[in-house]
Parts: structure tokens; sequence; C-alpha cells
């Protein structure tokens, strides 16, 4: 791997450390007010339970994110008294990203890095900053480092295959008609919802529409895709079955 590639990487890890307990606090916060006692059986817990961790005591960054995201309703009602479902898409999206970071992060290879994928991160990991209410000298300090490197990309030659522009019809097909959705019903158990998670994380990280396709018609199949289907169509949510011939279609357009 190239010098360059590892100092990228490195800054990368080092932001999700130092982004690690202001995700914490700012979670903490909120269910503390919620449930002063039970807080950490009534929302962190069941989270933890679903990744069978046997050692509570010790959080990573992807722990934290999923407490975040399963418990996304119970926070942003909590802190906006006006809140309704897709208004916060966008942060969602936001915390996906991160998350999705923090993969890239831990799994480091020359493939899924380049002076544009990390500058893109850096950026993410301000706009976090910011929603998580991190200190103001570590959002001062991804600004800065954001704006160094930023300055300093080559010009990016904009070339999109015909296989990535169906790769991110598809993408959107699925989060907009199927995930995004699931994730804003309160009535889906935790390990459900998590499920929901991983399946849009795993998705984003396949690199070719070929791939995502396969995917989803053996998990329409599939033993957990059988019953995380079953839980979706209980609360009148479309599943993969639903967009199958949408994705199909879209996919056979794009060859």
């Amino acid at each position: 791997m190239k010098k360059e590639t590892v100092k990228e990487y490195t800054i990368l890890y080092q932001y999700l450390l130092l982004l690690k307990e202001p995700t914490y606090i700012f979670l903490i916060q909120v269910f503390q007010h919620i449930s002063p006692v039970t807080w950490w059986e009534d929302f962190i817990e069941p989270v933890l339970e679903q990744e069978t961790k046997e050692n509570f005591k010790y959080l990573d960054i992807a722990d934290l994110l999923n407490v975040f995201k399963i418990n996304w309703e119970t926070i942003f009602k909590y802190r906006d008294k006006e809140y309704c479902k897709y208004k916060y898409d966008k942060e969602y999206r936001l915390v996906n990203r991160i998350h999705r970071i923090r993969t890239i992060v831990a799994h480091a290879n020359e493939n899924d890095m380049s002076p544009f994928i990390f500058v893109d991160s850096l950026l993410y990991l301000l706009s976090y900053s910011k929603l998580v209410n991190a200190p103001a000298t570590l959002v001062r300090k991804l600004g800065t480092e954001y704006k160094q490197y930023k300055d300093i990309l080559p010009e990016k030659k904009i070339c999109i295959s015909n296989d990535e522009k169906t790769r991110e019809k598809i993408i959107a097909v699925i989060e907009n008609e199927v995930l995004l959705k699931a994730k804003s019903c309160e009535n889906l158990p935790p390990d459900i919802r998590l499920s929901v998670d991983r399946t849009g994380m795993r998705i984003n990280s396949m690199r070719t529409a070929e791939e995502i396709v396969g995917f989803l018609n053996n998990a329409i199949y599939s033993e957990r895709g059988i019953i995380v289907q079953a839980a979706l169509h209980k609360e009148n949510l479309l599943t993969f079955e639903s967009i199958k011939e949408e994705i199909n279609r879209i996919y056979q357009d794009g060859k």
C-alpha cells in the first residue's frame, strides 16, 4: 500500500476515535432524559445483544452508530417536538455514511481509498461532528484539514460508466422504496431494523450492478430474508420481492 494511502487511512481512523466520545455523550444525554434509571437496558443493551457482544463495557464507534440508527425515532422525537417521518433522512444517510467510512477503515485496502474518497470522508466526518455536537476544537480541526486536502486535490476527470449509472439507480430504488421506509417504522423489532441497516451498508459496498442484483435475488429466498420480509409485510411495507421486477428492469436496460 502506498505511503500516502496509509496516511489517509490513519487520519480517518484517528478522527473516528476522536468522534467516539462525542457520539456517546450525544446519545446518553438523550437516553438519560427519557429513561434516567434504565437508559442502558432500554436503548443500548438490546442493540448490542443483536451483535452477540459478551462485553458491554467497551463500545467502539460501530456499536454507537448501530445504537444511534436503531433508536433514531426516539432520539429525534425527543430533540424535535415537530418530528415527522423522513424529516431527517439526510442526517440518517450521513450517519450511515460514517458507518461506511468506519467499515472501509477497518478493512483498509488500496482499492477502497483515493484522494477523492479521502477528502469526501473528511467532509462527511466534519458534518457528522456538527450533528453530534462535538467540541468546537475538533470541528475546527476537521474543517481545517478538509480544506487543506481539498485545495490540493488534482483535477478530477468525471467518467461514469453505464454500470455505475445502473448501480446508482438500483441503490436509489432500494433505499427509497424499502430501506428508508423500514427504518422509519417504529413497530419493527430491533433485530429486524438492524438487519435492514446491515443490508443497506452491504449493498452500498458492492461495486457492480450485477453483484447487487444477485444479492437481492438470493436474499429474497434466504432463511433470514424470509423472516425480514415477513416482518416488513406485517407493517405493510415494501420488500425486496416487491421491487424485484423494477430492479431487474433497470438492470436489463443498463446492459
